[in-house]
């Protein structure tokens, strides 16, 4: 979907029979990105009254798009900070109801995407562009109520989502996944209604969200420094080693026969995911 589409004005939900309060509706949508090795999230600038901040990108669905609304709107807003084309997953997160400056509400859609990875030997003009709308997420600039929000919305449901595929959970020690996590914590009744009525399950498990974020091929050392920069935290460089050579003998990924080359340490060996053999590997 080009980001040029067309949208309607903002719709108004009526929230219950006893309320007369009108919500406006926004598809919201947090865009991470790997570039130059660090985990970022697209944050465009936008000018306020305060002058230009950085927010996360927002569209209004189109109310004649019947079920097509949220979705196209949630596209539309990812294209603000990204090329459509360079978007390889996206997902829902939650629903956030926040009080505008003037009193009235927001009804937030919230939605997560992943865009391809921009390596560090990428063009000039590529990096420019990037660096204009991406910020890593280890130094967020400072953002508004609203917007820590519903990126924190947005980063929970895609950190949920990474830990729970049958990869991760090989990979990652027993202290990790298990980890207590509040992304989904509040959730409202329009929440809970919109899972409810989901598509249909998909006949093949989801590929783990590292295939968007990683370059193909990929070093075992970008694998591992991903889920430590998305945890927070170290992992023991051995173990994950030795789990990730016990995956690579189930299947699901394969070590190549080359090496990384112009890197300033020793080359590590290259690996790819392979699609053909996940759906075994994740149902067993």
């Amino acid at each position: 979907m080009q980001g040029a589409a067309t949208v309607s004005e903002s719709p108004v939900v009526r929230v219950g029979e006893a309320t007369t309060r009108d919500y406006a509706v926004t598809a919201s949508t947090v865009v991470f990105r790997v570039m130059r090795e660090e985990l970022c999230v697209g944050l465009p600038r936008v000018e306020s009254g305060a002058g230009l901040r950085r927010t996360v990108p927002c569209a209004r669905p189109d109310a004649v798009a019947l079920d097509a609304g949220l979705d196209a709107a949630a596209r539309i807003a990812a294209g603000k900070c990204v090329p459509i084309a360079d978007i390889v997953r996206i997902g829902s997160a939650g629903v956030r109801v926040l009080a505008n400056p003037d009193g009235s509400s927001t009804m937030h859609i919230v939605s997560w995407a992943i865009a391809r990875p921009l390596a560090s030997q990428s063009g000039i003009g590529k990096s420019v562009e990037a660096e204009e709308h991406f910020v890593p997420l280890s130094a967020l600039p400072t953002l508004d109520a609203s917007a820590r929000s519903i990126l924190s919305c947005a980063f929970d449901a895609f950190l949920d989502v990474t830990l729970a595929d049958a990869l991760t959970r090989r990979l990652l020690p027993r202290h990790v996944l298990f980890r207590k996590t509040d992304g989904f914590n509040g959730r409202s009744p329009f929440e809970q209604a919109l899972g409810a009525g989901a598509s249909p399950e998909p006949s093949e498990p989801e590929i783990p969200l590292f295939v968007g974020l990683l370059p193909d091929p990929f070093p075992l050392s970008a694998l591992r420094e991903l889920y430590e920069r998305l945890l927070g935290a170290p992992l023991d460089r051995g173990n994950f080693r030795r789990q990730f050579h016990d995956v690579i003998e189930s299947g699901p990924i394969k070590a190549l026969p080359i090496f990384e080359r112009g890197v300033p340490h020793r080359a590590g060996q290259l690996f790819t995911f392979d699609r053909a053999a996940w759906t075994r590997f994740a149902a067993k």
